[in-house]
């Protein structure tokens, strides 16, 4: 069963998409992102967005330069949100 964007009226997709992100030195490229996707919107899991702005921030933190590409399934296999986390940071 499909579901309707409820502002622009069009169907509301699932599908998988690649998103680039600048960092100091560089650029990351994450492929494989489950996105939901209709005629206004592209939508990308919250989880998903820090994970990779976290990552970002650690090729930046160790001086990476260059375009890097990795999965978010290679992402997911080896990092979790809470690697991101200031170590002082209390949940």
């Amino acid at each position: 069963m499909s579901s309707q964007c409820d502002r622009c009226k069009k169907e509301i997709i699932e599908m998988t998409t690649s998103n680039q992100r600048r960092f100091d030195g560089g650029t990351l490229i994450v492929t494989d992102i489950p996105v939901q996707k209709c005629g206004c919107e592209e939508e990308i899991h919250l989880a998903d967005g820090a994970l990779m702005a976290g990552y970002a921030r650690l090729l930046a933190s160790h001086k990476i330069v260059g375009n890097v590409t990795v999965s978010l399934m290679d992402l997911e296999k080896n990092f979790s949100m809470q690697d991101f986390f200031p170590k002082s940071a209390t949940l």
